[in-house]
C-alpha cells in the first residue's frame, strides 16, 4: 500500500516559516505527447501533399512543355512553308511582272496595227467609191458609145458585101503567107556545118529525127556517149567517138574522132552545131549533131548519106 503525503495547506505553510509553494503536478500523471505526434503526422502529410501536388505540377509543365515544343515545331514547319511560298509568289509575281511587261509592249504593237488598219480600212473605202465612181462614168460613156455604135451599125451594114470579097481575098494572101513560112522554117533548120558545107535538116527532138528518118534521105543513128575512164573510143555508124570533156553552162564539148584509120578532134563544139567529116566513097559530108550536153556525157545523132559516090580525096578537116 503506497503512502502519499497530504498537501499542505497555505496556512500551514506559513506557520512553518518561509517555504516556497509548489503547485501541484496536474493530475493523472506525466504531459501527453498525442498533440505533438498529431502535429508531426499533419506536417508529413502537408508535405506528402505538397509533394505530389509540386510533382504533378512539375508533370504537368513537363507535357505543356512538349505541347509547347511540338506547337512551337508545327508552327516553324509552317514558317517554313509559308516562306517557300512566299518565295513561290514572289518568283510567281516577277514572272507575271515580266509576262504584264510583254503583254504591255504587245498591246502598244497591237493597237499600233489596228489603227494602221483603221487607216487602210479608210484608204480602201475611198479608193472603193473611186472605183464605183469611174465605173458609173464609164458606164455613162459606155451607153454614149452604144448609141453611137447601134447608128453606125445601120449604115455599115451596107457595106458587108463589099467586105466579104475582101476578107475572100485575105483568106488567099493568109494561105500563101502561111506557105512562105513553112518554107522560111524550113531554111532556118538548114544550117552551115563546121566545115563549111550547107548541112541538112537538124532534129531538136526525137520527134524530129522520125520526121527525117521518115524522108529516106539519109540515115541516122543515135548515141549516148560518155566519158570513158580507160579512153577508149567508142565505134558509132562506122567512126569511133571518143568523149575528151564537157561545158553544161557554156553547151560546148570536144570530142576525138576516129574515121578511115584517121584520128582527129573536133573542139569546143556547141549543141545542135553540125560537126562534119567526110568517109571514103562519099561526096557528100556525114555529120554529128548533139542535142544534150551533161557532166561527161553528150547525147545525139550521126548522120550519113545514103548512097556512096565516086571516090574523092579526103577534104581537110578542122
Amino acid at each position: 500500500m503506497s503512502i502519499t503525503a497530504s498537501p499542505l495547506t497555505p496556512s500551514e505553510g506559513s506557520r512553518g516559516g518561509n517555504t516556497s509553494y509548489t503547485a501541484p503536478p496536474p493530475a493523472g500523471g506525466p504531459p501527453s505527447r498525442l498533440p505533438l505526434i498529431l502535429l508531426g503526422v499533419v506536417m508529413v502529410l502537408g508535405f506528402a501533399g505538397l509533394f505530389l501536388y509540386a510533382k504533378s505540377l512539375n508533370d504537368r509543365l513537363d507535357e505543356t512543355k512538349k505541347s509547347l515544343d511540338g506547337a512551337l515545331a508545327s508552327q516553324g514547319e509552317t514558317l517554313q512553308r509559308l516562306s517557300r511560298r512566299l518565295e513561290q509568289s514572289d518568283a510567281k509575281t516577277t514572272d507575271l511582272q515580266g509576262a504584264f511587261t510583254v503583254t504591255q509592249t504587245k498591246l502598244g504593237a497591237t493597237q499600233s496595227e489596228i489603227q494602221k488598219a483603221h487607216q487602210a480600212a479608210a484608204e480602201l473605202a475611198r479608193k472603193q467609191e473611186e472605183a464605183q465612181q469611174e465605173a458609173q462614168n464609164t458606164a455613162a460613156k459606155l451607153g454614149t458609145q452604144l448609141g453611137q455604135l447601134q447608128q453606125e451599125q445601120v449604115s455599115t451594114k451596107g457595106a458587108v458585101g463589099s467586105l466579104s470579097t475582101d476578107v475572100t481575098g485575105v483568106k488567099g494572101e493568109v494561105q500563101s503567107t502561111k506557105q512562105e513560112l513553112a518554107a522560111t522554117k524550113n531554111q532556118l533548120q538548114s544550117v552551115i556545118g563546121d566545115l563549111g558545107v550547107q548541112s541538112g535538116l537538124i532534129a531538136h527532138t526525137r520527134g524530129d529525127l522520125e520526121e527525117l528518118r521518115q524522108k529516106g534521105e539519109r540515115e541516122y543513128v543515135e548515141f549516148d556517149l560518155r566519158k570513158a575512164k580507160d579512153k577508149k573510143p567508142q565505134r558509132i555508124a562506122g567512126v569511133q567517138l571518143l568523149l575528151l570533156n564537157t561545158d553544161p553552162k557554156k553547151l560546148r564539148y570536144s570530142i576525138g574522132l576516129t574515121v578511115d584509120d584517121k584520128n582527129t578532134e573536133k573542139k569546143d563544139k556547141t549543141v545542135f552545131e553540125p560537126v562534119q567529116f567526110y568517109q571514103q566513097g562519099y561526096t557528100l559530108p556525114a555529120e554529128i549533131v548533139v542535142n544534150q550536153i551533161y557532166k561527161d556525157r553528150i547525147v545525139g545523132y550521126i548522120s550519113t548519106p545514103k548512097k556512096k559516090e565516086s571516090r574523092t580525096p579526103m577534104k581537110a578537116q578542122s
